[in-house]
């Protein structure tokens, strides 16, 4: 049943799952499913939880409805006896009485405790960015105030361009908005993908009409009560309607205080069942920094498939069925005609190899550290199963031709 009201909890503490995204959602559907308690939901939003990918694409452009992003009904919840509390954020955890305490002041016992918490995206420490018109992407809310504000023939300034801003400024661009992206790096998405692989994908953006400011900062969003403008640190301004800040994201996690909980890169650490340093308190998802074989280091994989797999593997773990984590993690991305995925991981790179047709946009990128491959990267290629299968089972090394190879074979 959907609650909204601060009932009072029966003294059998209930499993809680804070976190309204796939992670959380995950999580509870496996609660429940071998559920020896009640199981709580605890979104700070006052959405269902939804999928968060389309956000940039289908909810932008106005072909999906906030309806069709919700990754499961009320009725799903309320079959399955999942109570979900919704608009009413964590604000603290005290892993010694075991309880959960909520915005509105609700306080709530806890049997086992997982935080799904996610991202918040990172604001732009500039002047001018409480303007009206200057928008962050990160809840289904911004999708829609961003949505209402593309109408065809505006001028929209994307600044940052990384996986989101890009998405952003494609979706932008196919509803007819003029966009500009602003970049700090000589290619777009360089910092992620290394300047060869970025340069594709701005060449992209150059021909689907988007103007590119590379190598260059937003140093100012200028305006009355609206935004008017934006200088860069070239000295440059460029005249717009609306302002898109895609410049990082951080861990929701600032809620969190209790020395309990050991933290690390930004997020929670757990170990490779999801446990925290805190007894009975379990993280999943973007949240979990969990160390990586693949690159000696605590790392947090901010991928929808990851945050699925770890809340089923984190609710197994707070049932007492031992399951560990050893999925690779893989992400997707759409802009105009590429098909983008990502395997593995691919930050702190120091070598790279393509191969395939860079021209015609169908390649694939191994990414190495130390001579170890720790990723891939495709565009409009069909080697995704063999990358995945060569970095599950630990291949070490192998090249972008040899993944061309076995994806031929």
């Amino acid at each position: 049943m959907m609650t909204r009201e601060h009932d009072t909890l029966t003294t059998d503490a209930p499993y809680l799952v804070i976190g309204g995204g796939l992670a959380a959602t995950s999580a509870a559907e496996t609660l429940a499913k071998g559920r020896r308690g009640n199981v709580y939901l605890i979104g700070n939003e006052h959405y269902l939880p939804y999928a968060r990918p389309p956000l940039s694409k289908a909810v932008l452009s106005g072909s999906a409805t906030p309806t069709a992003v919700l990754l499961k009904s009320e009725q799903f919840f309320r079959d399955r006896g999942i109570q979900v509390v919704l608009g009413d954020a964590a604000s603290a955890i005290d892993t010694t009485d075991r309880v959960v305490t909520l915005a509105s002041g609700r306080r709530m016992p806890y049997k086992s405790a997982l935080v799904a918490t996610g991202l918040l995206a990172a604001p732009l420490q500039i002047p001018g960015f409480s303007l009206g018109g200057v928008h962050t992407l990160r809840h289904l809310d911004d999708a829609l105030n961003i949505r209402d504000a593309l109408a065809p023939g505006r001028t929209a300034v994307v600044i940052g361009g990384g996986f989101i801003g890009c998405e952003v400024a494609a979706t932008a661009t196919s509803l007819g908005v003029n966009v500009h992206i602003v970049e700090m790096g000589s290619v777009l998405m360089q910092q992620a993908l290394g300047r060869e692989v970025g340069g594709v994908l701005t060449a992209r953006h150059l021909r689907a009409g988007v103007t590119t400011h590379l190598s260059a900062t937003a140093v100012e969003i200028q305006g009355n009560d609206h935004v008017e403008g934006v200088w860069l640190d070239t000295g440059e301004y460029i005249r717009c309607d609306v302002v898109i800040v895609g410049v990082g994201s951080r861990a929701a996690t600032a809620w969190i205080s209790d020395g309990n909980i050991a933290k690390a890169q930004g997020g929670i650490i757990v170990d490779a069942y999801c446990r925290t340093s805190a007894q009975d308190v379990y993280a999943a998802g973007d949240v979990a920094a969990m160390y990586s074989p693949l690159t000696d280091r605590y790392v947090r994989i901010e991928h929808e498939s990851n945050a699925q797999y770890q809340g089923t593997v984190a609710a197994r773990n707070m049932l007492g069925k031992p399951t560990r984590c050893d999925a690779v993690p893989f992400v997707w991305s759409k802009q105009y005609d590429l098909d983008m995925w990502c395997v593995g991981d691919i930050r702190g790179y120091d070598m790279v190899d393509i191969a395939g047709d860079i021209a015609r946009s169908e390649f694939i990128a191994a990414y190495s550290t130390h001579g170890r491959t720790t990723g891939a990267f495709g565009v409009n290629s069909a080697a995704l199963a063999a990358a995945r299968q060569l970095l599950r089972n630990g291949a070490g090394s192998f090249t972008a031709s040899e993944l061309v190879r076995r994806a031929a074979s």
